[in-house]
């Protein structure tokens, strides 16, 4: 994981919205016209450049052109913050729906988002080393470790130490490096070539011939 920043957004689009009569229920999120789907549009867009295509959770690429958006603190529990840009990540259909579902990641509510207190690393609240160890696997950290309670619920909410997921890790960190491992490659075989070639001789002058 690593922290982003808050989508940059109208507040008092999010306060109007976040007044809206019908807020409580979750249908109103589900509306793609006007200015509900003029601000999930916004938000994508934004997210998909600041989690470089990645799952906020698991770091996995996120293939779909329209990936999912999940609410941290979910929306069926606290619909007063289903427009709270710092609510919203993109999430891989494993993290968003397997794993997580509804779980309400909030250890001591607060009236204010801020001041509440999370049960797991907050995209954009937390810095995630500070909670997960990921000097394990090295440089790609395949492998990870909780360094705190939180990071710990972290790793186990979303299975990030499953088999299968850090073999995606993995997998992921190959992808990576292809171009740079094809780079080296291909100036591994253009030096030898290089070296091989006999330097050129300077071109002979003529004297000028004297009448």
């Amino acid at each position: 994981m690593i922290r982003f920043k808050i989508p940059a957004y109208d507040w008092e689009v999010v306060r109007r919205l976040s007044r809206h009569p019908d807020v409580k229920k979750s249908k109103l999120w589900e509306r793609t016209g006007g200015p509900i789907g003029r601000f999930k549009d916004a938000v994508t867009t934004f997210l998909k450049a600041e989690q470089r295509q990645r799952c906020a959770y698991c770091m996995s690429y996120l293939y779909e052109e329209l990936p999912a958006r999940d609410h941290i603190a979910p929306k069926t529990t606290y619909p007063m913050w289903t427009f709270r840009p710092d609510n919203l990540v993109l999430a891989c259909y494993a993290c968003n729906t397997d794993r997580k579902k509804a779980y309400d990641p909030i250890s001591s509510r607060h009236r204010k988002y801020r001041r509440c207190r999370f049960k797991i690393v907050h995209p954009y609240f937390d810095q995630p080393k500070a909670h997960i160890d990921y000097s394990i696997g090295g440089r790609r950290a395949i492998l990870i470790a909780g360094i705190t309670p939180k990071g710990e619920e972290t790793i186990r909410l979303f299975d990030l130490m499953s088999p299968a997921r850090a073999k995606q890790r993995a997998a992921d960190a190959l992808v990576e490096d292809l171009p740079n491992r094809l780079q080296q490659h291909l100036q591994d075989l253009y030096i030898p070539v290089v070296r091989a070639r006999a330097p050129l001789k300077p071109a002979t002058t003529i004297a000028p011939t004297q009448s």
